[in-house]
């Protein structure tokens, strides 16, 4: 799969496609799926989301349940939530929970890849697809901040809990950039919503 920054003009709202705005964010929407390691996250002293959950964001603070060991872990995770769903702004009579997919490191990535058998070549081929965001179930995030190296966040394995509860031990990592998070929101597009499965969805008769 192959982002082209071009065909997702239309995919961008109207405010952000007035030159020369469009042509800021097309330009950084190319360089991150060419593979660039900065614009991908706000830089800190310039970030005034720092106490806001927003759909994008890195988090520490998360639960996820073992089914191995079946145990609770502490974990990293990227928020897949919709902002206004998990804002402490807006009542609720349910109390909401948040979604977040775990983000690991992707030197552990690597030693899976190599543990399964794979040559120096292929690792370094599926690398490349990871930084340009051509694996789908995957998305890429670069070393910065208080990220120490490149990490990536497991789309295929999601997580909720509630956000009452992850608000007692939360602490921000990232907050995504402006071309960030559109990158994140195509991928999450590609990756749970791909109409063209090639299946046929119409009533059939049985014959008996």
């Amino acid at each position: 799969m192959t982002f082209d920054a071009d065909a997702l003009r239309q995919q961008i709202p109207y405010y952000l496609t007035a030159a020369p705005a469009q042509k800021v964010l097309l330009a950084e929407l190319k360089a991150l799926i060419g593979g660039a390691d900065k614009g991908y996250f706000i830089p800190r002293g310039y970030d005034g989301y720092t106490g806001e959950m927003l759909q994008g964001d890195g988090w520490r603070g998360f639960q996820i349940f073992s089914f191995k060991s079946g145990n609770v872990n502490a974990a990293r995770g990227i928020v897949l939530s919709n902002s206004c769903d998990v804002s402490a702004e807006n009542a609720r009579v349910l109390p909401p929970n948040v979604t977040f997919a775990p983000i690991v490191k992707l030197s552990k990535i690597v030693e899976r890849f190599k543990a399964h058998g794979l040559d120096g070549e292929k690792v370094a081929s599926r690398l490349t697809d990871i930084k340009a965001q051509r694996v789908t179930n995957m998305f890429y995030l670069p070393a910065d901040g208080l990220l120490d190296e490149d990490h990536v966040a497991l789309l295929d394995d999601l997580h909720s809990m509630p956000v009452e509860i992850h608000r007692q031990q939360a602490e921000k990592v990232f907050t995504l950039s402006m071309a960030g998070f559109y990158l994140f929101v195509f991928k999450l597009s590609v990756h749970f919503c791909r109409l063209h499965e090639d299946v046929d969805r119409n009533p059939r008769v049985a014959v008996a």
